[in-house]
């Protein structure tokens, strides 16, 4: 699987791209998957990705979501959300289980590919809100962190 290094406003992502032929696109930015469509692409045959470091200026609105608070005025609790539709294949993690930014906290299953969700940052779980088997959809809270 392609991996690589981009800087986005002086901030460091880790990318993988588990099949650079996809359509759409699926990329793997430090552990959180988003399905990617690259416009103004017809005709367009996407070129071999080795292992680089890439230094490319990406608008604002381009960058990766940051985490969000859930409750007024704190700014410690992070929702980990389905990054796309699909199945929950396993849960890695137990409820008041500490995490460290990158573990894997649950798999999405997702157009017949295994997506590994990663915590983007260290915590303790505060709540599991999917079990094995169950089916979510974009933006369906999977994992809630202190």
């Amino acid at each position: 699987m392609p991996t690589f290094d981009v800087m986005i406003g002086g901030r460091s992502y880790h990318i993988e791209v588990p099949d650079p032929g996809a359509t759409p696109l699926q990329v793997v930015v430090d552990g959180q998957a988003f399905e990617v469509e690259i416009a103004g692409t017809e005709g367009w045959v996407a070129p071999q990705i080795t292992n680089a470091a890439v230094h490319a200026p990406i608008p604002p609105a381009r960058q990766a979501p940051q985490p969000q608070a859930t409750q007024p005025g704190c700014t410690n609790v992070e929702e980990i959300t389905a990054p796309m539709p699909g199945t929950i294949l396993s849960v890695e993690v137990q409820q008041g289980q500490r995490v460290e930014r990158g573990q894997v906290v649950c798999v999405l299953e997702a157009m017949k590919m295994k997506n590994p969700i990663r915590s983007s940052r260290g915590g303790t779980v505060l709540e599991l809100a999917v079990q094995v088997g169950q089916t979510v959809t974009y933006g369906d809270l999977l994992v809630r962190l202190d």
